[in-house]
């Protein structure tokens, strides 16, 4: 009988044993460790912040150029091309070539166009992406140079990057003290432009 006992003790000290083993060997398990390293959200923002910066000078996007003058460059970043429209001159006309404005007179101006970017630009399709207007809250007045003999208007020409080329513009407009030469609104908000041109030109400054 004691016999019997002793083998039964030894047999649940066994199992007990066992059991408490387990239980320690999980307790002493930890979840794997990352290698890498964490970022703070700090570091994060730089980060993005960077890359945006990498981004906007890979395409080259221009700055706003809002406070332009006669004789001044614009830089126009679009979806064409990059290129730089200096307004040369200005001329008012009561009319050309015996007919009168279809407003109240006509603005003549004159501009260099100069491809400084990567692709191949047509000299028609960029000088055309600015228009006039006397109110910036109005709508603006594209050019008409094609219509009217007299005018040097820009051939239509494929310009290599790094050439150039004058050329005259004509637009209709009403008489004002101050005219404003911009970019087409339309074009900026589509996207077509990448960044806003604006020519503001004192009527005493116009021949």
């Amino acid at each position: 009988m004691k016999r019997y006992k002793l083998q039964s003790a030894i047999i649940l000290t066994s199992i007990l044993t066992s059991i408490l083993t387990s239980l320690t060997a999980c307790g002493d398990t930890e979840e794997p460790t990352s290698s890498e390293p964490v970022l703070d959200a700090e570091e994060t923002h730089e980060e993005a912040g960077a890359e945006a910066e990498e981004s906007d000078e890979s395409e080259g996007v221009a700055e706003d150029q809002l406070d332009l003058r006669m004789g001044d460059t614009a830089t126009n970043n679009t979806t064409i091309g990059t290129y730089e429209i200096t307004l040369n001159r200005m001329e008012y006309k009561e009319e050309v070539d015996g007919e009168r404005s279809d407003l109240e007179i006509f603005l003549l101006a004159e501009y260099t166009l100069r491809n400084v970017g990567e692709e191949t630009i047509n000299s028609i399709e960029s000088i055309n992406t600015l228009e006039t207007t006397d109110v910036l809250e109005a709508s603006g007045y594209s050019n008409v140079a094609g219509s009217y003999e007299s005018v040097d208007a820009f051939e239509d020409k494929e310009l290599e990057p790094g050439d150039e080329m004058s050329g005259e513009v004509l637009f209709n407009s009403y008489d004002a003290d101050v005219f404003y030469i911009r970019a087409i609104q339309g074009l900026v908000a589509s996207g077509g432009l990448k960044n806003d041109v604006l020519f503001t030109i004192d009527k005493s400054e116009i021949n």
